[in-house]
């Protein structure tokens, strides 16, 4: 952009001044702003700007962030494909009990005894399929509210310890710097 401008650039700058103390901390918050750049720029524009890939500490740290992004992103795919399939079978659950309901009330229509007594049994196992589909969804839901819980509460509580601790190894290694 300077080269392709006009033959003449003026760069106008302020001077921050701060005591030794303000001092230290925004020489930190600086070296941390560079990190950040320098960390999401390949090596060839770094080094094409002068920029030391030296003080990228956090490497491991950043890849850790990632894999936990993608767990969680991994596991909310599966509660909301869990959450469907659950949908879908309660809807199933209570077509059975309406075949269970219609199949008894034909056994009790019914003159001949034998098919009677094999269509109220048809409909009592009909009936059946539905206590026990909904008897299973209460386990499931159990376990959903386990993920849940470690969607909610330790997947935030892990990326927050992650990034302080990250922040802390980083204010280290650039006091040696």
């Amino acid at each position: 952009m300077i080269q392709a401008s006009n033959p003449e650039v003026v760069i106008n700058y302020n001077k921050l001044h701060a005591d030794v103390k303000e001092g230290k901390s925004l020489d930190i918050l600086l070296k941390k702003v560079k990190h950040r750049l320098v960390d999401n720029m390949s090596s060839v524009t770094a080094d094409a700007l002068g920029l030391s890939r030296a003080i990228l500490c956090n490497d491991a740290l950043v890849r850790r962030l990632n894999d936990l992004e993608g767990i969680e992103f991994m596991y909310q795919g599966i509660c909301q494909h869990v959450m469907n399939t659950a949908k879908a079978f309660v809807d199933l659950c209570h077509i059975y009990k309406e075949f269970g309901d219609i199949f008894s009330e034909v056994g009790v229509r019914e003159p001949q005894a034998e098919a009677s007594l094999a269509f109220s049994k048809f409909g009592d196992t009909h009936r059946q399929i539905e206590r026990k589909g909904l008897e299973m969804l209460k386990g499931i839901k159990v376990v959903m509210a386990d993920l849940n819980t470690f969607l909610s509460k330790a997947v935030p509580d892990t990326r927050l310890t992650i990034k302080k601790y990250a922040d802390v190894k980083f204010e280290y290694l650039v006091s040696f710097l």
